[in-house]
């Protein structure tokens, strides 16, 4: 077969070259192109076989060209100089992103010095030791000699500095990556407690975090994650506590993601989770600092990732999710108050609609004489059928909150009215829908709104079309099936390898205490389901005045 073109691919991720081979026929029909892995022929270029960089200037020089693709890329900035040195004249080039880097540092701290090394004679030696130490006065500035990470950094925003005879890269840090600054909470909004949130900024999330626990012993893990984006990750724990095999499973499973791009945490939660189906959150996803902070000093995993606002916290269980991080900046009473609401809301919006629908298609006896008589006045004229109207009236409510999302602020108040109001009253005016129905849909999306966890929440809407259509198939027998199959499901799930319903199967501890928050003075013990290094958390008397 006739080849067309014949383009040489640089495969940075493996320090490998590869041909890319494209076909008149693939150009035609738009198929897949075929690449194919040869080794290179040129001897002189066998440095980059191993990943290394070359001595000679002129080598780098056209590999990294070929690399960026120099000349077609409008953001990519190569500036060759000359360095004047006691034994003679040196060539070298830098090469940075712009939009990424910042070119009045690099212009300032690595340029300048650089051009006007040469001046001062005593040290004017062309060695990696006098550039490294005396003509780069940028910070922090480190020397590399692989090129796959010098062409990393590069991407990342940093500047690498090449100079004839030196086998390594200089690169300085000199990221501008512009972007959102620390905001306030948006979906985890509290009205006592910090008002700080992540932003995109992987770095800056980190010291949010560090911030607040100021502990020498937490580490942040370096990953890159994506062959081609090679999207930067940090694992963080606290070393001394959290459970070393803990940390080892979720290093493996970080490790053995094998995409081409990360866009976000959402993308590593679906690659790290055990069943992708399964409705309820596996990952626990948060916008605050002090909220990862929490989880990170009680023996969990953090994983914060370049790009995203929201970092995920491993493993979850079913009491994480129906916590709010303002349990912990109000007082005892008001917590386990605010608790049992959010329980009562989500019983109420997965059970309400179901139950509503099975009392009556199958079982009218369970209802009042003087209720029945209302509710079947309602319905006398409404020509559908009450299960689909049930349907309808959901995912219309689902509908009025995904719109509500999507558009303008100054709008999301008047798309309230007018779907809530005005569209409800004419539904009801035109016999379309019963005026109990939409009380019934309407107190279950109040308990669904209850839920702390937008996760949680959307999965708790999911369920209550799952348990609405149980209801109508087999009534209360339908409900208890899925009680009963949710309840397996439940027991046998796992998060990271910690059991989902823990600490209450298998039981760690009592029910009163899984369920409730204790005052901050009996906060003695670690969750006992992390199997954590150091179990305590305080003394069991940490309130020494009371003696």
């Amino acid at each position: 077969m006739k080849l067309r073109d014949l383009f040489l691919y640089k495969e940075v991720n493996y320090g490998k070259d590869f041909y890319l081979k494209e076909s008149e026929e693939s150009l035609v029909n738009n198929k897949k192109n075929e690449y194919i892995k040869s080794e290179i022929k040129d001897k002189d270029c066998a440095p980059y076989k191993e990943g290394k960089v070359d001595k000679d200037i002129e080598k780098n020089l056209s590999f990294i060209k070929d690399t960026f693709t120099f000349g077609v890329n409008l953001d990519l900035m190569l500036r060759e100089f000359t360095i004047n040195f006691t034994d003679g004249k040196v060539k070298g080039f830098l090469v940075f992103f712009d939009g990424m880097s910042n070119a009045d540092r690099i212009n300032r701290d690595i340029l300048r010095p650089l051009l006007s090394y040469g001046t001062d004679k005593s040290k004017a030696v062309c060695t990696e030791d006098n550039i490294y130490n005396n003509a780069i006065t940028q910070a922090p500035q480190t020397r590399f000699y692989d090129i796959r990470q010098v062409i990393e950094l590069i991407e990342f925003g940093n500047c690498a500095v090449f100079i004839d005879g030196c086998e390594c890269a200089f690169v300085a840090d000199v990221k501008n990556l512009s972007g959102r600054d620390v905001g306030t909470p948006i979906t985890e909004a509290v009205l006592s407690g910090p008002q700080e949130a992540f932003c995109e900024k992987i770095m800056t999330n980190l010291g949010l975090i560090r911030k607040i626990l100021k502990d020498s012993n937490v580490v942040a893990e370096k990953m890159t994650i994506g062959r081609r984006s090679k999207t930067p990750c940090a694992l963080m724990y606290i070393k001394g506590i959290t459970n070393k095999s803990l940390v080892a499973e979720v290093r493996r499973r970080l490790k053995n993601i094998k995409l081409d791009y990360v866009f976000s945490s959402s993308d590593i939660e679906m690659m790290i989770e055990e069943s992708t189906f399964f409705p309820l959150p596996q990952v626990l996803k948060t916008e605050r600092p002090d909220r990862a902070a929490a989880m990170l000093s009680m023996g969990k995993a953090v994983i914060v990732v370049q790009g995203s606002p929201f970092a995920l916290v491993v493993p979850v269980n079913l009491g994480d999710l129906i916590e709010a991080s303002e349990d912990n900046y109000v007082r005892v009473e008001e917590a386990n108050y605010m608790r049992l609401v959010r329980i009562f809301g989500i019983l109420l919006a997965i059970f309400t609609p179901c139950g509503f629908l099975a009392l009556c298609l199958y079982h009218h006896e369970s209802i009042p004489s003087d209720l029945l008589f209302a509710i079947e006045a309602t319905r006398e004229v409404v020509p559908f059928p009450l299960t689909l109207e049930m349907i309808f009236m959901v995912l219309a409510f689902e509908l009025i909150k995904e719109a509500s999302i999507r558009i303008p602020d100054p709008i999301g108040s008047t798309l309230g009215i007018v779907g809530g109001l005005i569209l409800g009253q004419a539904a009801v005016s035109a016999n379309l829908v019963s005026p109990m129905l939409i009380i019934v849909v309407s107190i279950a999306g109040l308990g669904a709104f209850s839920v702390p966890s937008l996760s949680m929440s959307r999965a708790i809407s999911l369920l209550q079309i799952i348990f609405i259509l149980l209801s109508a198939f087999a009534g209360f027998l339908g409900i208890a099936l899925g009680i009963f199959m949710g309840i397996i499901a439940l027991s046998g799930r796992t998060s990271v390898g910690v059991p989902y319903l823990a600490p209450l199967a298998p039981k760690e501890s009592s029910v009163l205490r899984s369920l409730f928050i204790n005052p901050i003075w009996k906060k003695e013990k670690r969750p006992p389901e992390l199997k954590t290094q150091n179990p305590d958390m305080q003394p069991k008397i940490s309130r020494k005045w009371v003696e």
